[in-house]
């Protein structure tokens, strides 16, 4: 049977001049089926791509590789970038810290309408008002207004194993929308509000978190001798007042995982 992928926006994020909407694509039969004949239903899956609506106030950054196609008045910046797709993010990371070079990202700026590449991903849609937020690795798609993206080297789990440098991952700073990408559906995420508290996680479950919170990586009770041998026994601690975007459900959506997020 034949498809044909039809548009439809299922989720809008607005700021002061900015608009992010997730497009959704859904396969329906391109002609009816045929009386009395019984045809096997096969129907592709939904795939998903963001849309970012800008007046030229601000600046918006993308993955490098994660642009399509842009509408309007935009120009690109010239970017060191060394390497395209979705996950090219963390790769650059890696290299600015090893050579003390900032970080590679694609810059947009002028009026008008930029079109991400489809993926069979979900997109998280959100806000920063201010703060800082640790995003995990491969996550990042494209960020929208007065956020600078930068990097965070994460320590936590180095510092419980007594070796490496540490984990790098963007970090974003300032005022205007962020777009995230994971297997797990919105709806399925828990956005937690810490307060002056304690978040213990067994597994790699969190995709982001404020920067006001402080994070580390500390053995749990499964023993010394489990988590030296397999490198389970430990667990993500965050500390402090702040928020942290939990999916729950990450283990059920973890077979169609791509290889660009951790496995």
């Amino acid at each position: 049977m034949d498809y044909r992928l039809f548009p439809e926006v299922t989720e809008e994020r607005t700021a002061a001049g900015l608009k992010l909407q997730v497009v959704e694509y859904e396969a329906r039969p391109a002609y009816p089926p045929l009386e009395g004949y019984l045809e096997p239903v096969n129907r592709p899956a939904r795939s998903r791509q963001l849309a970012i609506h800008t007046d030229g106030s601000g600046t918006v950054t993308l993955e490098p590789g994660a642009l399509q196609y842009l509408r309007g008045e935009i120009e690109m910046e010239a970017t060191r970038s060394g390497g395209g797709g979705l996950g090219g993010f963390l790769r650059g990371a890696v290299t600015a810290a090893a050579s003390g070079e900032g970080l590679y990202k694609t810059a947009y700026r002028g009026s008008g309408v930029i079109y991400t590449e489809p993926t069979s991903l979900h997109f998280l849609l959100d806000e920063l008002t201010g703060e800082d937020l640790i995003v995990d690795d491969g996550a990042f798609v494209a960020c929208a207004g007065d956020i600078t993206v930068g990097r965070h080297v994460n320590a936590g789990l180095a510092a419980a194993m007594g070796s490496g440098e540490g984990r790098v991952q963007p970090k974003l700073s300032g005022r205007g929308l962020f777009a995230l990408q994971s297997p797990v559906p919105p709806a399925e995420f828990q956005v937690l509000d810490l307060r002056n508290e304690t978040l213990k996680v067994d597994g790699n479950l969190v995709l982001a978190y404020t920067g006001g919170l402080t994070f580390s990586v500390e053995r749990s009770s499964r023993g010394l001798m489990g988590s030296g041998r397999t490198g389970e026994g430990f667990v993500q601690a965050y500390r402090g007042t702040g928020r942290v975007w939990l999916a729950p459900t990450l283990p059920l959506h973890r077979p169609a995982l791509p290889s660009v997020l951790p496995g």
